[in-house]
């Protein structure tokens, strides 16, 4: 007789010199459990977790949300359901707080708890701390991302030998072109294709703000990555505001912005994620350009991944 064999990873963690067994955490990247009454999830909390957590991403062509919500009664909360890599728990009739627990049920796990004595003072404890709740939970996303990647790395040494810097991208890329200050990476896709541009500037005193990247990253584009016919080029939609925020890399300082290329008179265009990171013992500034061409398809999931690629970012000696 066969026997079926369920093989389940298994993390050993010692704690105060007692050992105990962690299960490996599960579930799709970018999806919370969210475990609350029915009568809390169908009411003003559920409208405001919804509204917090799966608003819309900015930069994209259609409506994709930040993260995918899965309801789960508390009565059901047991066994395997709580291996979940991201839960945030709604506690009714309790005093009000906000708390974070590490690999509670296993690892890596981010589980954070919001309390209130009213639906009132949750909703206010969202709203409160919900900056901290979406950038701790996508950190998190972003490490888990990164962990898959690595299973299978391109072995690639174009970004080493013209930057002197590493990422860490699939073995799918394949080095689509390569010049002097200039590396394209591509993934070629059932729809389309995944690209990811790398390319330098001087470090001047000079800041950079949207308008400056901006016209940096068409110049580039004009005459690094051609159109599907002689003459056209891929630039900025100017029709969408392509929006900064201030970011770091690990200890780099940088801005990202995210907005909408196109081709013109080509019906060609997607969306772009630009990190603009300074490396000041280089004395210059290092431009990744993200770019999906998916038509038809949500592109959540490739901006994600190519974020993930950029964030993983070692400047090499």
């Amino acid at each position: 007789m066969r026997k079926c064999i369920l093989i389940i990873v298994l993390f050993f963690v010692s704690c105060n010199d007692d050992t105990k067994i962690v299960l490996a955490s599960s579930g799709n990247l970018n999806e919370i459990s969210i475990v609350v009454q029915d009568q809390l999830w169908e009411g003003s909390v559920g409208k405001a977790l919804t509204s917090i957590l799966s608003k819309p991403i900015y930069g994209l062509p259609q409506q994709e949300p930040l993260f995918k919500l899965r309801q789960i009664p508390p009565r059901v909360f047991s066994g395997f359901v709580t291996k979940s890599r991201t839960i945030i728990i709604i506690e009714n009739n309790k005093q009000k707080n906000t708390r974070l627990l590490l690999n509670k049920y296993a690892s890596p796990q981010t589980v954070i708890v919001v309390s209130g004595t009213t639906s009132r003072e949750i909703i206010d404890e969202l709203k409160k701390h919900s900056k901290k709740i979406i950038n701790k939970i996508k950190e998190a996303e972003i490490k888990e991302k990164q962990r898959r990647i690595r299973k299978s790395l391109s072995n690639s040494h174009a970004l080493d030998s013209i930057f002197k810097i590493k990422l860490d991208y699939p073995s799918i890329y394949r080095v689509a072109a390569v010049d002097r200050n200039f590396v394209w990476l591509r993934k070629d896709t059932k729809s389309g294709s995944v690209n990811l541009s790398v390319f330098q500037t001087p470090l001047k005193t000079n800041r950079l703000n949207t308008e400056k990247i901006i016209i940096i990253r068409d110049s580039v584009s004009k005459q690094k990555i051609p159109g599907p016919t002689k003459e056209t080029y891929m630039s900025t939609e100017t029709q969408y505001k392509p929006v900064l925020v201030p970011t770091k890399i690990k200890k780099h300082k940088g801005l990202e912005v995210r907005g909408l290329w196109e081709v013109k008179k080509q019906f060609m265009g997607g969306p772009f994620i630009n990190f603009s990171v300074v490396d000041s013992i280089n004395n210059r500034i290092l431009f990744f350009d993200g770019f999906v061409y998916s038509p038809g398809t949500e592109k959540a999931s490739y901006i994600f991944e190519i974020e993930a690629i950029i964030k993983s970012l070692k400047i090499l000696k």
